[in-house]
């Protein structure tokens, strides 16, 4: 059954793969130095909500990963003492 399922996914994956289209690279491509959305959100302003909306979200990602390890340190502890 695992032999099944691992060939189905990899035959999918693989028409995925080979059903993107080819694009040409050009020189233009490569000297371009233009990100207009980065332009537009330095322009008006708006680039620095976004740095701190990301950093709002990372702070909590970080304070709730810190929470959960002060309370599995305090659950390790008290399950050490019953033992």
């Amino acid at each position: 059954m695992k032999k099944i399922l691992l060939t189905l996914f990899a035959a999918g994956s693989f028409s995925l793969a080979m059903a993107q289209e080819k694009t040409a690279i050009t020189d233009q491509d490569y000297a371009n130095q233009k990100v207009e959305m980065a332009d537009n959100f330095r322009g008006e302003g708006k680039i620095y909500v976004v740095v701190a909306v990301a950093l709002t979200v990372l702070g909590g990602f970080a304070g709730y990963a810190w929470k959960t390890d002060q309370k599995l340190k305090k659950l390790e502890t008290e399950i050490g003492q019953q033992a």
